[in-house]
């Protein structure tokens, strides 16, 4: 977020508005942005659009949304899609649902099919492509057990509906089971997915095999990540509750690049 809101606060401080105009014309992607938001604020969304339209060119996404939905209010559907689907690429809840919209109002051939599609992805396509998990297990005899779990969902895992990953779970000072994960996880709102995960690995403290069986539902925040209710029972720890929290893994991506290069 502050990579994209940075760059834009510093064109709207370092550029007196009347040049904004002229940054654009010379290409400062920023520059359109500011532009046209404030072309918005004057009234004028015709030459708004045309400002998003460059800043979309210079590869800001949110402006091709916007550019899409502007385009649409004023009935220009086939000029509308193009942005939107930049938008879509780049897993955008808002210019998904807006396709959907415009495909709906259009009713071409193969828009039917468009919609179906979106409609499918749409409850998928802003939450985040990896996550790091963590659960607590409580217990009745009191002992602290744990689990955590990194996993995949690209959006080319059936619309995030497949999942796999590294599972691992211990006790007090000790580990417990180490898996591969495969998981289903079924979109019954945006908010709303329970799911179930399948545990293969290896039981540590018994010495054996592993298998198991996790289920439960995500509550969602979008792409930041999720709480999580649940349960399972597995070789290496019998039947147990678990009460959770999955983040998108980016922000432990960079700790973990900051760490490896430190000095």
């Amino acid at each position: 977020m502050l990579v994209g809101v940075l760059p834009l606060l510093w064109i709207a401080c370092a550029t007196p508005a009347g040049n904004l105009g002229a940054a654009c014309e010379q290409g400062n992607g920023y520059a359109c942005s500011s532009w046209g938001q404030q072309l918005l604020q004057q009234g004028e969304p015709q030459q708004a659009e045309n400002a998003f339209g460059r800043a979309c060119e210079n590869g800001l996404v949110d402006d091709c949304i916007t550019q899409g939905q502007l385009m649409m209010e004023r009935g220009e559907l086939d000029g509308a899609e193009p942005p939107l689907i930049k938008g879509y690429e780049a897993e955008s809840q808002p210019a998904t649902l807006a396709l959907i919209d415009l495909y709906q109002a259009r009713r071409a051939p193969g828009d039917e099919a468009r919609v179906r599609q979106l409609s499918w992805d749409a409850p998928a396509i802003d939450k985040p492509p990896r996550e790091v998990m963590f659960w607590w297990r409580p217990t009745i005899t009191g002992e602290l057990q744990y689990a955590l779990a990194y996993s995949f969902q690209p959006m080319e895992f059936w619309s995030r509906r497949m999942t796999l990953g590294v599972h691992f779970a211990g006790a007090d000072d000790r580990a417990v089971e180490l898996n591969a994960s495969v998981g289903y996880q079924h979109f019954l709102t945006s908010e709303v997915v329970p799911y179930g995960t399948l545990l293969l690995g290896g039981a540590f403290q018994k010495r054996t095999f592993n298998a198991g069986l996790e289920v439960g539902v995500k509550l969602c925040l979008g792409s930041i990540g999720h709480l999580n209710l649940g349960g399972g029972m597995s070789v290496g720890s019998p039947f147990h509750a678990s009460i959770g929290l999955g983040i998108n893994s980016l922000p432990v991506d960079l700790l973990l690049y900051i760490a490896a290069h430190a000095h």
